[in-house]
């Protein structure tokens, strides 16, 4: 048995829930290679994360050097049925003609690495996202004859969703990751609807409930990037709300985006200087001890214009692992995680009156510790890594 995994980049800053994956399985000792156009530079990894490196398969960005120019001449000589069909498969997807020739750059990436499927003796091809890694693993299923599936999240399924029925069709499965995203998908391949599952990616639990570091004012967690389906400026007028109330707290906000002057400039018109805090950046690794500093997760999250949306945020699910009950919205695969009234609250998406309402009723319940123990128990019984990959080396032996 031996996986190509194929993802767009190891080590993104932004997907550390893949990275997470990885190692767990590779510290399982599952034989594979990691196949990534790039691979992000970071002082943050575990030892354990490290260990990766090795895996590593570099993917051509560009694959038109005479190097992959003549790969891809071997594959096109030396097996012209499976090379024809992978053609086949690239105009069976019907692209949005602004990514047909992306498609046409991931089948020729693919060519690249018939030849390490062949060292390897792979058995399964497994793409994270169903963009770009999802095609180059298509076309290099259709190259060698090893099957291939692979995990979607959100904005693969929802945005970038180019040829997304015909790559569902091809797969041998395909991991929504929530149940929301498996019923979306599930209809668009009525003839086979069960290819599409349901396994949740995970974190590293602690234990037993971490205690809170000490903080003088009640404290409101968000993170993520600095973007539209956020719902971060629904948060500025909610705190813009809970402060004409008379309440007082602090909202620190914890990321880096497009979006990040417009904050400070809403910050800056609702006077909220003394209240919220735009952190900036702050590494994966390293979000522990900011979570520890607060009391509550909002997760504001709505639908983008252009569609966007998130899936279950993996911050949720660290701050919940630290014991913070989440304030979250009700779209997407988010009540998967956060369930209101034992470890959260649930609003409507874009509404800053009911979100204000809700961060008001955090700051006054006395439930807040049992919360507090219901976010702690939800990720031990749901998202514990170490439990979900032993789910996904069970799949993957099903193609030795």
């Amino acid at each position: 048995m031996h996986t190509i995994v194929i993802v767009n980049r190891l080590f993104e800053w932004s997907q550390n829930f893949v990275t997470r994956e990885l190692t767990e399985l590779n510290e399982l000792g599952v034989p594979m290679t990691i196949a990534a156009r790039d691979m992000a530079e970071r002082t943050d990894l575990s030892p354990n994360e490290q260990k990766l490196r090795s895996k590593y398969q570099p993917l051509p960005e560009v694959p038109f050097t005479p190097a992959a120019l003549w790969q891809h001449l071997r594959v096109a000589v030396g097996r012209p049925g499976r090379y024809f069909s992978a053609w086949r498969a690239l105009f069976s997807l019907r692209h949005k003609p602004s990514k047909f020739f992306r498609g046409v750059i991931c089948l020729c990436r693919a060519t690249t690495l018939v030849r390490v499927a062949e060292q390897k003796k792979a058995t399964l091809i497994h793409a994270h996202f169903l963009t770009a890694a999802g095609e180059t693993a298509l076309y290099l299923s259709k190259f060698t004859g090893v099957p291939f599936g692979a995990t979607a999240y959100a904005m693969d399924i929802f945005v970038d969703d180019t040829g997304l029925q015909g790559k569902l069709r091809h797969a041998s499965y395909v991991n929504g990751t929530t149940k929301y995203n498996e019923r979306f998908m599930a209809q668009l391949v009525p003839e086979n609807p069960s290819k599409i599952i349901t396994l949740y990616y995970g974190i590293h639990t602690t234990p037993t409930l971490p205690e809170a570091l000490p903080h003088e004012r009640f404290t409101f967690i968000a993170v993520g990037r600095l973007v539209e389906k956020k719902g971060f400026k629904y948060l500025l007028e909610a705190c813009a709300a809970l402060r004409q109330w008379g309440h007082d707290f602090h909202c620190e906000i914890i990321g880096k985006g497009p979006l990040e002057e417009a904050l400070k400039a809403q910050i800056a018109e609702l006077k909220l200087e003394n209240h919220v805090t735009l952190t900036g950046f702050v590494a994966p690794n390293d979000m522990k001890a900011k979570y520890l500093m607060g009391d509550v997760l909002v997760a504001p999250c709505v639908v983008a214009a252009n569609g966007d949306v998130d899936g279950l945020p993996n911050v949720c699910l660290e701050a919940m692992d630290c014991g913070l009950p989440v304030i979250s919205t009700t779209i997407s695969g988010i009540p998967e995680g956060v369930e209101a009234g034992k470890n959260g609250w649930l609003i409507e998406p874009n509404d800053s009156q009911q979100l204000a309402e809700a961060m008001r009723q955090a700051m006054t319940t006395a439930d807040l510790p049992a919360m507090r123990r219901a976010s702690h128990q939800m990720i031990a019984e749901k998202f514990d890594v170490k439990k979900n990959v032993l789910k996904i080396k069970a799949l993957w032996e099903q193609f030795k």
